[in-house]
């Protein structure tokens, strides 16, 4: 089953078949995402949660259907060309530059905009501690600040977020989400997010979207799979806290 959550604007992925080569992973999905909402994305491991965000960001082959941004069909456009378009990337394995300092590695992100250095460093005070430390000396979790304060400084209007819990202590856990849920109050960014932690993302996203062996199973209201356990284990094989 694949539906459409209504959208004005913003992200529209129509039938879109996608994977590794000749691979495809991804087969027909559809869905939408409007400008300043909240979306999370679930489902096992395996099923392609990840392929989706680097179909959307231009890592992938595209085989069939569309993917416009903003009105735009940006299926064939180059990443950095997404990225000029406001889509930001957080990836899962993070990768900043190991060798760069903390501020090196926002620095080379910057673009102009209402994001500046400084003002991650407000939003992550730890950050602005360990602004001089390089990024192989940084903890997990100043990893994942960082990896989401470069995506910020790019001045994105869409952010894509892959795991970005994932093997954090849970203090780090509390500050991440502390820091995301601020941001949905106080910026007009449109979100999605992928999370092994299903009731985490249920409870900060508006929207969810549920694969399972690459089509869409689940597209709907989040309060629904809240208030529904069952039809939510079912769904994703476990419900996870």
């Amino acid at each position: 089953m694949n539906a459409a959550i209504p959208a004005p604007a913003g992200l529209t992925l129509t039938g879109a078949c996608a994977g590794y080569g000749r691979t495809v992973v991804l087969d027909g999905i559809t869905l939408s995402l409007a400008p300043g909402s909240t979306l999370a994305l679930l489902g096992r491991n395996g099923v392609g949660k990840t392929t989706l965000l680097a179909t959307i960001m231009g890592l992938t082959t595209l085989h069939g259907g569309s993917i416009r941004f903003n009105d735009e069909d940006i299926g064939r456009l180059a990443p950095y060309e997404r990225c000029k378009r406001g889509i930001g990337f957080v990836p899962q394995e993070r990768e900043i530059f190991p060798s760069l300092t903390l501020e090196e590695n926002l620095d080379v992100a910057a673009r102009p905009g209402r994001w500046t250095i400084e003002r991650v460093y407000e939003f992550f005070p730890r950050l602005a501690e360990r602004r001089r430390n390089r990024g192989n000396q940084l903890s997990g979790g100043e990893q994942q600040m960082l990896a989401i304060g470069r995506a910020l400084v790019g001045n994105p209007t869409l952010l894509l977020m892959d795991e970005p819990l994932e093997g954090l202590a849970p203090v780090i856990v509390d500050a991440l989400l502390a820091g995301l849920n601020r941001l949905k109050r106080e910026d007009d960014l449109a979100m999605l997010v992928v999370e092994q932690h299903a009731r985490l993302a249920l409870e900060f996203a508006e929207a969810a979207v549920i694969l399972d062996r690459g089509v869409v199973t689940y597209c709907g209201a989040c309060r629904t799979l809240l208030d529904e356990p069952e039809r939510l284990a079912s769904l994703i094989g476990v419900a996870r806290q």
